[in-house]
């Protein structure tokens, strides 16, 4: 069986995939990753993996789509697979359209979240909608990581009950394990990180630098806080993608300038030492307004043993119990963020 994976970028595979991917190889079945070209693309081919590099934007961009598309079908006849299983918004329209027209017997679509969430202006909500429903007509079977995506997909009619299984999400609870950290090497990252040891609560977060994951009113909270809590430090944890629509990290650091506490956010870059910097964390939020499947970041902050703040979004409320292992806020509210990651235990 010849199996093909499409996401946007190299990152999606490396991260979300490359298990399931493993373990099918392992049953001697033939997979092969359709990617944008990217260093993570790159590493995963250098590391014997079968990846195709096409350029798969992460927004609507009518002509660089077309030319996804096209491309995406050209793989396809060329490569005569049995089954197409696409990841994310974009990569799963195109892969989809690409994978009926040229023939795929089965079409499989892991749905991280759908598009259409209840943050989204009425208009563009309907759009997504009818964009998915539109497509579902030739999806064989759909995944989805988020219990409120596997109940509103039949219940809103975007496909039959009969297609749609509950796939959940996961992550690698030995690697998230913060039994396996090492006093001498976490002693080490602090001190690269500048953190001295009266500094405190850290406060953490993770994830891509764009707008909707809510970090300006993480930045905004956080001078709230301050009075409060002088030796607060914030560490950002994640960067931009040269795929993101808009450039995000200058505005949020030009904001945390302007309300003085630039000098308690450290902002990491990407880094592949998740279970180690999350060690360093006392309390780990998410504030974010977009529509999540069921965060990962989340699930691996609560398997190293942190409360979670998060926002009443889809998928985040799903993995947050309040009182029981952190508290949830309205989305694009610093005020009550603040209120909530003051009353967590320190």
């Amino acid at each position: 069986m010849k199996i093909l994976h499409i996401c946007s970028i190299g990152v999606t595979a490396r991260t979300l995939l490359l298990p399931q991917i493993d373990y099918l190889r392992s049953r001697g079945l033939e997979v092969h990753i359709a990617c944008s070209p990217d260093a993570t693309a790159t590493n995963l081919s250098d590391r014997g993996y079968t990846v195709h590099p096409i350029p798969i934007d992460r927004q609507i961009a009518p002509l660089r789509n077309l030319a996804s598309l096209v491309k995406l079908w050209r793989l396809m006849q060329r490569e005569q697979y049995d089954l197409v299983h696409v990841h994310t918004s974009i990569s799963a329209v195109l892969g989809r359209l690409a994978a009926k027209w040229a023939g795929v017997p089965r079409i499989v679509y892991t749905v991280h979240g759908f598009p259409f969430h209840d943050q989204l202006f009425p208009t563009k909500y309907w759009f997504y909608f009818g964009i998915e429903k539109g497509c579902a007509r030739f999806t064989d079977l759909f995944l989805t990581q988020s219990h409120e995506d596997w109940v509103n997909s039949s219940r809103m009619g975007v496909c039959p009950a009969h297609k749609v299984r509950h796939l959940n999400n996961g992550i690698d609870s030995q690697r998230f394990n913060r039994q396996r950290l090492h006093p001498i090497h976490q002693k080490q990252l602090q001190q690269s990180l500048s953190i001295s040891s009266e500094d405190g609560p850290i406060i953490g977060t993770i994830g891509r630098l764009t707008r909707e994951k809510g970090f300006a009113y993480l930045v905004e909270a956080i001078a709230q806080l301050m009075p409060r809590f002088p030796n607060l430090r914030l560490l950002v944890v994640g960067c931009e993608l040269k795929t993101d629509p808009e450039p995000f990290q200058s505005e949020l650091i030009q904001r945390a300038i302007d309300l003085g506490v630039r000098d308690r956010i450290t902002f990491t870059g990407f880094r592949d030492d998740i279970p180690e910097l999350l060690g360093l964390m006392d309390i780990f939020t998410l504030p974010t307004y977009f529509g999540e499947g069921l965060p990962r970041s989340i699930l691996e902050a609560m398997a190293m043993g942190l409360p979670v703040v998060t926002t009443d979004i889809r998928g985040c409320r799903e993995a947050v119990k309040p009182g029981l292992n952190g508290s949830i806020v309205p989305p694009r509210d610093s005020k009550q963020l603040a209120n909530a990651l003051a009353a967590l235990p320190k």
